[in-house]
């Protein structure tokens, strides 16, 4: 199961947006301990359910796949998905409750949103984004970092992060794991698998 799950020193990474088998391949080889697939009709990392299902076959056991999906209109499309589930919209608790997969549920930073979803018993990690997903905006995680202890579901940071800045993030707030999409892109939707690489091992090397 992926490092965000344990009680380990060590910060899990997860990627996102990835559409083709050269790219999954790249992240599997740096050590991404999970990879998301957009289902976003509106976003321009988004592929077909077919295409997904072929790279997760790609996927070591160790190796999670997640479904990002934002207001789907039904989830039990998804009974069948090899891995989590990413919401990342307006869904309530009854939704995430109707989830035939583990949730972690996005969202964009706020202290009680944050507290709200960590006391939802269907989900098993936020995800917590400077936006509502895939903008590249960071956001201030010093408040964040403080409430970390005091919650019991693991945290992922999202929002801007790239090589440059994820070893300042993770040090300072001590998330169970990281996520990044446009801080591993050349241009806006496609995968640079230089950044790809580089930032997994910047996560790896804190």
């Amino acid at each position: 199961m992926i490092p965000l799950l344990h009680n380990s020193s060590v910060t899990g990474v997860k990627v996102c947006g990835l559409r083709c088998e050269e790219h999954v391949d790249i992240a599997v080889g740096a050590g991404a301990d999970a990879i998301g697939f957009m289902f976003v009709e509106k976003s321009p990392r988004c592929l077909q359910r077919r295409d997904a299902e072929q790279l997760l076959l790609q996927l070591p056991e160790e190796v999670l796949g997640v479904a990002v999906v934002q207001n789907y209109k039904d989830l039990s499309d998804f009974s069948d998905w090899n891995g989590w589930l990413q919401l990342c919209g307006e869904e309530d608790e009854e939704t995430v409750a109707s989830a035939p997969c583990p949730v972690i549920r996005a969202l964009k930073w706020d202290e009680k949103e944050v507290i709200r979803w960590n006391n939802c018993p269907n989900i098993e990690a936020l995800l917590i984004d400077g936006s509502t997903g895939g903008l590249g905006e960071s956001f201030d995680v010093s408040t964040l970092a403080n409430m970390i202890p005091t919650l019991t579901k693991p945290v992922i940071i999202a929002g801007g992060l790239s090589a440059k800045n994820v070893a300042e993030v993770i040090t300072q707030a001590k998330p169970a794991a990281v996520d990044a999409s446009s801080g591993i892109e050349s241009t806006l939707g496609n995968k640079d698998p230089q950044l790809l690489c580089d930032f997994i091992n910047a996560v790896k090397s804190v």
